[in-house]
């Protein structure tokens, strides 16, 4: 086990380390309890406010530190793939399965803005505020219930925006690789295997996988704004057996290069605690 020295910090924030997972029946253990405490220590206290998640996908504990509704960025586009893979049928048969690909593919590798945008326009059949409702319907229908969509990408937010929280994140992960792996027995997601090569074929890879070990594979999304650092990634074939699901998600930073940089050596800590 690798050790984790832990530093000095102003955040005084919640961990919640059996936070509600039906398929690990709400299990936690010491070990996960003791990292939780650890990455604690670790988050700046003079450089916005943060939330994580973790999930020991091989040993079923799961906790969150400070889970809250928090700017999303472009971690929405999660949502968005979710919400048109559950409709791809019948999006298909109205826009073809080419047109529908020819977006998908380009929002999660590349974040690209006008490819989601296009995607939410087709959920609301050329209406982007009927897709922008069927996405936060994808939500509440799932369980996802602090994320939320209330602006194009790009958009003034001016009259809303686009949250999510680091379980929400966590979880819709969770669900893609236990279905993926075979490990569940209530498929809750449609075309998981389809979400899971597009988060694999990621090209942004400066936060979560930037500090791992040679060879560590990663499926992940990332979100950007001014002074917002997401990322969320499933970490698989795993060097010591234990895949793992991280989400960071912070906002109100007064050095997002410095942000960029935590979640990158949090997240080697992670993986080596559970996999050295």
């Amino acid at each position: 086990m690798a050790a984790i020295t832990p530093e000095l910090s102003d955040d005084d924030g919640t961990i919640s380390p059996s936070h509600g997972s039906s398929a690990f029946d709400n299990k936690s253990d010491e070990k996960m309890d003791t990292l939780v405490t650890q990455i604690q220590s670790q988050l700046p206290g003079s450089n916005g406010s943060w939330s994580v998640y973790i999930c020991d996908l091989s040993g079923g504990s799961e906790a969150t530190i400070n889970d809250s509704p928090m700017q999303a960025a472009s971690l929405i586009k999660l949502f968005i793939m979710g919400a048109v893979y559950e409709n791809y049928d019948s999006l298909s048969q109205q826009y073809g399965s080419a047109t529908l690909d020819s977006y998908l593919t380009p929002m999660i590798t590349v974040s690209d803005n006008d490819a989601a945008n296009s995607l939410v326009s087709c959920l609301g059949s050329g209406d982007s505020t009927a897709g922008m409702q069927k996405v936060n319907s994808f939500c509440q229908s799932h369980g996802y219930t602090n994320t939320s969509m209330g602006r194009l990408l790009l958009a003034s937010n001016e009259f809303g925006d686009n949250y999510t929280s680091a379980y929400d994140c966590g979880k819709f992960l969770k669900e893609i690789y236990q279905i993926c792996s075979g490990t569940t027995q209530t498929p809750s997601l449609l075309h998981a295997e389809e979400m899971y090569s597009l988060l694999k074929q990621q090209q942004r890879t400066n936060k979560i996988p930037a500090a791992l070990p040679e060879g560590v594979s990663v499926a992940n999304k990332t979100g950007e704004l001014s002074n917002v650092e997401n990322d969320a990634g499933i970490l698989y074939n795993a060097q010591g057996g234990n895949d793992l699901v991280i989400v960071f998600l912070s906002q109100n930073l007064s050095s997002p290069g410095e942000a960029q940089n935590t979640i990158a050596q949090l997240s080697r800590s992670i993986y080596l605690y559970y996999n050295d």
